[in-house]
């Protein structure tokens, strides 16, 4: 290899982009033997499986001139059909706008506990169990309550109609159906005011604080402990935005009272590659890449110093810009002793939560109608994404696919592996009443994705920033979910990768103005 201008590591989502946008420029390596990161897919004996599910949906024009660009007339749009169950029943998701038909006891308190996380206690208390339970002892030895404050006279004026019914999950599915709000900042004009007496210290006092204290118990707050596998008061608040959103009870009670009607128009409509899996959309870049790409190729280590790469076969890459867009943590390590000590130690103690799927092939057609269901109670999985109805091109004639996502990580490892997980799997989608017993498993496997979610712990922002302002200094730019160690999902990749190449381009530009001024100096 030569020496190009710039190296991209990893052909993800943003790498992809990163290289397209910078054209002969670039060079890109990955080390699998496709492209697309965690957006690859598999085939199993007809059947396609994503690693985890994904679908395309975006409310930026550009992301849909890429979708058009890469996919052509390869796409498959529909209305999602997002469902929740537990106590034995499905509601629409979001859970807290689909209570009808759970058990009455638990609508009450869904309801009570979001009119209290609005207005404060009610005069009558309900049942002390679904209190939001007190806060652990702070620093300042005084107990916290994580029961919502009276919300200040202002935040209640607001009409109920003009709040939007916030997601209380947070998997990737929350963002894709959010509202239109920017990036970074939770939707819904009605809101409590940031102030130190309201603003939650932790996910966990959020989730009591928004929804109250009944939605909490019964959806949230098991659900999102399986999701991130930590204690939720472990978490910050900041990737969730900074205004607390207040619930919208007319949305709440009147979902209550009656079926939600299936979501229409633009918010509700996700697109998925008609043929090819979520890896079709990945491999459209690859007509439109106009530099190198080398596939199976891994980088072993990583030189600031003299801009060069070491790859697994003893190979040197000198580079004039780095892109980076594998995990921070790793690409820190691959660095050894040149990143100084405070840099490892801060990429050490970035914390993360990793995904292992079970996918099934089912020998029965149109198991559900549904596109993914959160399961926020005791099966293994937290989500299934039905890979079946993604598009009829996932499945071979007479089958039906799934995929069962579940989380894993220090504080909880996975009970077992191997033929045993999947054994657990298709046990708990009999015992929830998505697979038949006497229906035929055609075929099940295993995918792992380390590093599937970053965590927001209370040390990430300084960690990260620590390890970010010594990078800019060597000049190499992150870029993705995993280098930037932020939360966004596939289509926010896209554009990642746009801004990377940007930014290399704007460095390359002050280079020579750069080099002229010193010129300058010295005569």
């Amino acid at each position: 290899m030569g020496s190009p201008p710039t190296v991209i590591i990893g052909a993800g989502p943003t790498g992809l982009s990163a290289a397209y946008h910078l054209g002969e420029d670039a060079l890109l390596i990955e080390q699998h033997d496709r492209v697309g990161g965690w957006c690859r897919s598999i085939v199993d004996k007809g059947f396609t499986f994503d690693y985890a599910g994904h679908i395309m949906f975006s409310n930026d024009p550009y992301v849909h001139e890429m979708y058009r660009l890469l996919l052509g007339d390869n796409v498959h749009w529909q209305e999602r059909e997002a469902w929740v169950y537990s106590k034995e029943v499905f509601t629409r998701y979001p859970f807290q706008g689909s209570l009808y038909g759970l058990p009455p006891e638990v609508i009450k308190e869904c309801i009570i506990g979001a009119i209290e996380s609005r207005f404060g206690p009610l005069d009558e208390q309900p049942d002390a169990d679904v209190r939001a339970p007190r806060a652990a002892p702070q620093a300042n030895g005084h107990a916290g309550d994580v029961r919502a404050p009276r919300a200040a006279p202002q935040a209640l004026n607001g009409d109920a109609k003009d709040a939007e019914i916030e997601d209380c999950c947070a998997d990737g599915t929350a963002d894709v159906f959010g509202t239109d709000a920017p990036a970074g900042r939770a939707s819904g004009d009605t809101c409590a005011p940031t102030t130190a007496s309201l603003e939650p210290r932790n996910f966990e006092e959020f989730i009591y604080r928004v929804w109250g204290a009944g939605i909490a118990k019964h959806f949230a707050v098991p659900y999102n402990r399986k999701l991130w596998a930590v204690p939720l008061s472990e978490m910050e608040t900041s990737w969730l935005g900074g205004r607390v959103p207040l619930p919208n009870l007319e949305e709440i009670i009147e979902g209550a009272l009656s079926p939600k009607p299936k979501p229409m128009g633009p918010n509700a409509r996700f697109g998925y590659p008609l043929r090819g899996g979520f890896q079709a959309l990945m491999d459209g870049f690859l007509p439109h890449l106009k530099g190198e790409l080398h596939l199976n190729t891994r980088v072993a280590a990583v030189s600031p110093s003299r801009h060069e790469l070491t790859l697994d076969d003893g190979a040197t890459v000198r580079y004039g810009h780095l892109i980076s867009t594998m995990p921070l943590p790793v690409l820190v390590r691959l660095m050894g002793d040149e990143a100084p000590e405070e840099v490892r130690r801060a990429a050490a103690g970035l914390r993360y939560t990793s995904v292992r799927c079970v996918n099934i092939g089912v020998g029965r057609e149109k198991l559900t109608d549904k596109h993914w269901i959160y399961y926020p109670e005791d099966t293994i999985f937290h989500r299934i994404f039905v890979q079946g109805n993604a598009s009829p091109y996932c499945n071979p004639p007479g089958g039906f696919g799934l995929t069962c996502e579940i989380t894993y990580g220090p504080l909880k490892p996975l009970p077992c592996e191997g033929e045993d997980l999947i054994k657990r799997c298709i046990d708990d989608c009999i015992r929830v009443g998505l697979i038949r017993p006497d229906d035929p498993i055609w075929t099940a496997n295993e995918v792992d994705m380390p590093y599937a979610y970053v965590i927001y712990d209370h040390t990430r922002r300084e960690r990260v920033e620590t390890i970010r302002s010594w990078l800019l200094e060597q000049g190499i730019v992150l870029a993705g979910r995993y280098s930037e160690w932020e939360y966004y999902n596939s289509d926010h990749a896209f554009i990642a990768g746009k801004q990377a190449a940007e930014k290399v381009r704007a460095l390359q530009a002050a280079q020579p103005a750069a080099l002229s001024e010193r010129v300058v100096g010295m005569s």
